[in-house]
């Protein structure tokens, strides 16, 4: 990538060189004829570096964009319909949004309330909930033990994610059964399916679709072929909610 960023410009500006210098294409120059000649008119037209870099990274931002899609298209049923994975939103919405999250990442808990708001405004929006516990060793605990949640109560999930988002923080497994029992729910059931390969599997395929479609932290979304990394305004995820709609 160092060479490709070094080359560019400097076939750029030889380019513009030659135009503007009038040398014929026969004329030879020596390697260090090519360096001074180039120096120089770098020097009097810097803005040919910042041109070229601006080139490069638009081809790199489409590159990027070419891998996430052809990325998308492979795991789409993974993604969006895979059996393991917690739904909540209206599942049998016509729109579906996928979400990743850590429940120790302060943007998620800012996010959890503008998706809980995009719920209710959207009622064909079915949300894929993608535990991705990449912050601490609670997170994890807290991953496992919603799963557990969905697999044993299912109805209760969603009460119990969003209890967990509203928590300032998860230090231990103790802070998150404490949300189980303020909810109400049996543990023994829980508890039970702890083990389940289910929840390892999850979490397994979640880390891979993140890795695969360039997702490096949380939160971040998904509807459609539209990826948002990070925690966007409710306005931009509602644009591509109703691009699908």
């Amino acid at each position: 990538m160092k060479t490709i960023k070094f080359c560019a410009p400097l076939l750029l500006s030889v380019g513009l060189l030659a135009a503007t210098t009038g040398f014929s294409q026969a004329e030879e120059f020596t390697k260090d004829e090519i360096g001074s000649m180039v120096r120089e008119y770098i020097l009097t037209h810097p803005e040919v570096i910042y041109e070229a870099i601006d080139i490069l990274q638009k081809e790199a931002e489409q590159q990027q964009g070419r891998q996430e899609g052809a990325a998308l298209q492979q795991m789409g049923d993974l993604l969006f319909n895979n059996p393991v994975d917690p739904v909540g939103g209206n599942a049998d919405g016509t729109v579906t949004l996928v979400e990743f999250f850590d429940y120790n990442c302060g943007y998620c808990k800012r996010s959890g309330t503008v998706l809980q708001t995009l719920i209710k405004q959207n009622p064909n929006l079915r949300v894929v909930y993608k535990e991705w516990p990449i912050l601490s060793e609670s997170s994890g605990e807290a991953a496992k033990i919603a799963l557990a949640v969905n697999l044993a109560f299912p109805d209760q999930y969603e009460d119990f994610h969003r209890a967990l988002l509203s928590m300032r923080s998860l230090r231990s497994a103790n802070d998150v059964w404490t949300v189980v029992d303020k909810l109400a729910l049996d543990r023994a059931p829980i508890e039970a399916v702890l083990t389940d390969p289910k929840v390892g599997l999850h979490l397994q395929q979640t880390a891979t679709l993140a890795q695969q479609l360039g997702i490096t932290g949380t939160p971040a979304f998904v509807v459609g072929d539209v990826i948002l990394k990070g925690a966007y305004p409710i306005e931009q995820i509602q644009q591509a909610i109703d691009q699908q709609g």
